[in-house]
């Protein structure tokens, strides 16, 4: 193929192995946040009725760049898609369950790990933080690999405060 001034120009063949030849296990971290109402059916504080937050979600990703792609773990645009499309909306309707910080950190965990599998990344792993208020957090999750580990602590833990 004859690129810009003449010289020619070959497809980028070999790229993936290129990405590969110096791709380690990688981590990935990305913060996003949205707004957005739900209700907590029967409960008998504020949580029963129709109120919204603020929510801010952490994401930890880890796992090895697969040989064949195009070196990347997973497109940041695409864990964001992901995350905003609950963007300014009321989560009792997005969701099939009771909207609690705890199950829809774990719902959007399933929806970034599908994303991870569609690329066929191996020893994948993925933490969401999800934080409701400034200072209350449901997490769930682990990472994979030595040095993800060091990175963050792997536990499924809950925020003190709602």
């Amino acid at each position: 193929m004859i690129g810009h001034g003449g010289a020619q120009h070959t497809p980028r063949a070999g790229l993936s192995a290129r990405y590969h030849a110096r791709m380690a296990p990688t981590v990935l971290y990305l913060e996003r946040t949205i707004d957005a109402s739900h209700v907590i059916p029967d409960h008998p504080g504020k949580c029963g009725r129709l109120h919204g937050h603020t929510y801010r979600f952490q994401v930890w990703l880890s796992g090895d760049v697969p040989a064949d792609g195009d070196g990347m773990l997973v497109d940041f645009y695409d864990i964001k898609q992901q995350i905003d499309a609950w963007d300014h909306q009321h989560l009792n309707d997005m969701v099939s369950f009771v909207p609690t910080a705890e199950l829809l950190a774990a719902e959007m965990q399933q929806r970034i790990l599908q994303l991870l599998d569609a690329r066929n990344v191996t020893h994948a792993g993925c933490i969401i933080r999800l934080w409701e208020t400034p200072s209350s957090w449901a997490q769930v999750g682990t990472l994979s690999g030595a040095a993800a580990a060091e990175l963050i602590p792997t536990a499924v833990s809950v925020g003190m405060e709602r």
